[in-house]
């Protein structure tokens, strides 16, 4: 294997699935279960239907070693996973900005087939040749899946993208992050718990990711968990598979090989007790993900109170990601520093202002040689933070992490999904 392929989890399909060790939702073995087996609940047999929805984490392994063993088990009667790189929870919803949200860098989806012995496959991502990119595809929407598939389990993988808002890694501001947070992920757990078939959602959070701290990790896991109702079980996944791992990408989040299969394994096993200690219920109203009350990422066009232009004086340059960290993604943003001139619309009481610039669209590095340290250029921007761009992968060295970012109107329409 070369590093090339390595780097883009090319060769992410699990080593052989030894679904013989485990015997699902029953709980009776399992090569985790300590003590006497787990006394079974009265599901009927082929009763279940389970809808798997993950990101690039899934499409590195992860997502078709947890279907196979549902897949296996003689209580479920149909599996349905959908993999999208480069998704946030929102992602998956219909609302604006992201009714139209589209992954650039890989879809996978498996279904079952009624009457059929296998399932059917579309996989379109890394992994088919080197050098291949994946051809745009529309984000699968939560509200659809649950109509036509009518799920009694959802689980649900999300998270290393969320990572992106904390632009350093490590400091977590819980005034400015926890709100972001919460419009991530509040809307789609409304969403969810209003399915009348879904009886239960497991959240599984990431494991350990080489690029943030694990103050930034346990903060994100606390706000899920604080959104969530008695009917979602929000699984952290750090205890489930040790970092570093063995076959991992130049960005020491992704990783694939054996270690994806043990961490399937770990997840599944704890789902299956977890089911296994009681009977299935209807889920409780969202109340407590604010009945989707949460504010949209992206205002309406119309609205312009919250655009800011001022005169800046570029002062500092973050340098770009390197490509072999940006991979499997195609879009990253690099961090500039401006001292403010003036403020020519809109409020601003800092010195300085911190402008995020797109560095990669579509892996295509963007002219920003065009601006020079020491020239002036008039900036017409919104908060990142309620943009599309918020979650994509950025570089700033700055350590000005006390300024809000910001991202000029014109590169805001740049966002891929923009065009399509």
């Amino acid at each position: 294997m070369t590093g090339f392929a390595l780097g883009l989890c090319l060769e992410f399909l699990p080593p052989t699935l030894h679904s013989e060790t485990t015997t699902g939702v029953h709980g009776l073995t399992s090569p985790l279960s300590s003590g006497p087996p787990a006394v079974p609940v009265a599901h009927s047999p082929k009763s279940l239907t389970v809808l798997i929805l993950g990101d690039s984490l899934s499409l590195c392994g992860f997502g078709k070693s947890l279907d196979k063993r549902f897949r296996n088990d003689s209580l479920v009667k149909s599996t349905f996973t959908y993999m999208a790189c480069g998704t946030v929870p929102v992602s998956w919803l219909k609302q604006k900005p992201f009714a139209n949200a589209k992954t650039f860098c890989g879809l996978w989806s498996i279904e079952s087939v009624p009457g059929a012995a296998k399932p059917k496959e579309f996989l379109d991502t890394y992994g088919n040749k080197e050098g291949y990119r994946p051809k745009p595809h529309l984000v699968p929407k939560l509200e659809d899946l649950l109509s036509t598939i009518h799920p009694d389990i959802l689980v649900m993988q999300t998270g290393n993208n969320i990572f992106s808002l904390f632009r350093d890694g490590k400091t977590v501001l819980p005034a400015r992050h926890g709100p972001i947070l919460k419009a991530l992920v509040a809307p789609f757990i409304s969403e969810a718990l209003k399915a009348p078939s879904l009886r239960k959602i497991y959240w599984v959070a990431s494991p350990t990711s080489g690029r943030v701290s694990k103050e930034v990790q346990d903060f994100v896991v606390a706000q899920v968990r604080s959104l969530s109702t008695a009917a979602i079980t929000v699984i952290d996944s750090r205890q489930l598979v040790t970092y570093p791992y063995h076959h991992m990408a130049a960005d020491r989040e992704h990783f694939f090989g054996a270690e994806m299969d043990q961490w399937a394994e770990n997840v599944f096993h704890i789902i299956t007790k977890d089911l296994a200690s009681g009977p299935l219920s209807a889920p409780k109203s969202a109340t407590d993900a604010s009945n989707g009350q949460t504010e949209p990422l992206n205002p309406n066009d119309s609205e312009t109170h919250d655009l800011l232009s001022v005169n800046g004086t570029l002062v500092f340059k973050s340098k770009p990601l390197r490509i072999e960290q940006l991979l499997p993604y195609q879009e990253s943003l690099v961090a500039y520093i401006y001292d403010v001139r003036e403020v020519l619309q809109g409020e601003y009481k800092e010195k300085q202002i911190l402008v995020m610039h797109p560095a990669h669209i579509g892996l295509t590095s963007q002219p920003l040689e065009k601006y020079e340290i020491g020239k002036s250029y008039e900036l017409h921007l919104r908060e990142l933070e309620r943009t599309l761009w918020a979650t994509v992968k950025s570089e700033d060295d700055s350590s000005r992490i006390d300024l809000a970012p910001y991202i000029q109107i014109e590169d805001e329409a740049k966002f891929p999904n923009q065009n399509h």
